[in-house]
This record gives structure tokens, C-alpha cells and sequence, in this order.
């Protein structure tokens, strides 16, 4: 591709700044995880000690209980990691670089300078692809004319030996242009058809085995026409 490729620097920048950002939060909540992770762990334990107290008729009171004030003081734990955590996501300051001035640098400079770059290249080659099409229907138009009178009368000729016996063949006679193979397809005029639906296929996928890409549009010699 002829087209230059531009990397939107200033997503890259509030990417890289947000990442920055989500992993100091990220201490935080690990932090606040693994002491929710302790405070779940003993309350299995409880569980876990009551009902094998019940199940085995035994005395748990003294374990249980030093269990409950171990929760009670990792429930308090786990209130304030939960409080730094929500004290540190407010605090922690904003990027310098906002999501609005991405969305705004996208739209207002970015999206403009790749357009007023692409825009002439791809016009230029449309152009040019619609002044060869209409080239080769002229020329199509052009050899039908400076032949038309000279196929007629070589048919003539043949239709002229055949009554008089002179032989008793009767070729075909074709017009030198008209019956021209172009693209796999017999005249211009079904030329032009069958690359328009070469084109067409293209966009769904299926290139031509015969295609080369042209980087450029190549300079042109205006005719008369």
C-alpha cells in the first residue's frame, strides 16, 4: 500500500497513562483482596469447628470464640483497606491527557491529515481506471468505424464466390476489432463488462489471478478525444 500509515501517538500516550493508573490502584485492591481473602478463610474455619463440635459432641467454646475476635478484627481490617481503597481511587489524580481530548484530537486533526493524503491517491487511480474503460469503448467505437465498410464488403465478396461457384466455402468474416479477445471475453464492450465484475468480485474477497497492485498512478498522455 502507497498510502503512509500514521500511529495516533496521543491514544498510545492516554493508553500508557491510564495503565499507569490502574496498576497503582491495582496495589490497593490487592491488598484489599487478599485481607477479604483471610477474612473468608476464617469464617470456613468457624464453620468449619462448629459443626465438628456438633457432630462429635465436643466442647468448642474457647476455640470458637478465639475464632469470632480473630474475625471480628479482620472484618475491621477489611473495612479499612476498603476505605484506603476508595480514599486512593478519589485522590489519585487525573491523566494529563483526558478521553474528550482524545476523542476531539481524533476527529479534529488526526481523521483530516490521513484523509488529505489517502483522498488524491485513490482519486487519482479512480479516475484514471474510468478514463481507460472509456478509452477502450472509443477505441472499441473508432476500429468499428474505420473497419465496419471493409468487413462489409469482404462479405460480400464471399457471398458473391459462393453464388457463382466459385467455391463452395463460406467463412465467417469477422470484424478485425469487434471480434477482438479481451479480458477472456469476445469485443471490447464484453471486456469492459467482465472487468467491472472482476472489480465487483474483488470486494467479496476474490482476486483476480492476474492482478498487480499499482502503487501509483502512471503518467498519462491526454489524446484528442
Amino acid at each position: 500500500m502507497t498510502i503512509k500509515t500514521h500511529e495516533f501517538k496521543l491514544l498510545q500516550d492516554y493508553k500508557e497513562e491510564g495503565a499507569e493508573r490502574a496498576a497503582k490502584h491495582q496495589r490497593y485492591q490487592a491488598d484489599l483482596e487478599s485481607v477479604r481473602t483471610r477474612l473468608s478463610e476464617l469464617q470456613t474455619q468457624y464453620e468449619h469447628t462448629f459443626t465438628e463440635s456438633v457432630k462429635h459432641g465436643t466442647d468448642a467454646t474457647e476455640q470458637l470464640a478465639k475464632i469470632d475476635d480473630d474475625i471480628a478484627l479482620q472484618k475491621e481490617v477489611v473495612a479499612r483497606r476498603e476505605r484506603d481503597a476508595r480514599l486512593a481511587h478519589a485522590a489519585m489524580p487525573e491523566g494529563k491527557i483526558s478521553s474528550v481530548d482524545v476523542v476531539k484530537e481524533y476527529v479534529d486533526v488526526f481523521v483530516p491529515k490521513v484523509r488529505s493524503e489517502y483522498e488524491p491517491i485513490v482519486d487519482a487511480k479512480l479516475k484514471m481506471a474510468r478514463d481507460l474503460l472509456i478509452s477502450c469503448i472509443i477505441d472499441h467505437r473508432d476500429g468499428e468505424d474505420a473497419y465496419g465498410y471493409l468487413r462489409e464488403e469482404i462479405a460480400e465478396i464471399t457471398r458473391a464466390n459462393r453464388s457463382q461457384g466459385k467455391t463452395s466455402e463460406s467463412p465467417v468474416i469477422d470484424h478485425p476489432t469487434s471480434t477482438a479477445k479481451v479480458m477472456g471475453s469476445l469485443g471490447v464492450t464484453n471486456g469492459v463488462h467482465e472487468v467491472i465484475s472482476q472489480v465487483s468480485r474483488f470486494t467479496y474477497g476474490h482476486k483476480p489471478n492476474d492482478f498487480e497492485y499499482i502503487a501509483e498512478v502512471p503518467t498519462k498522455i491526454k489524446g484528442a478525444k
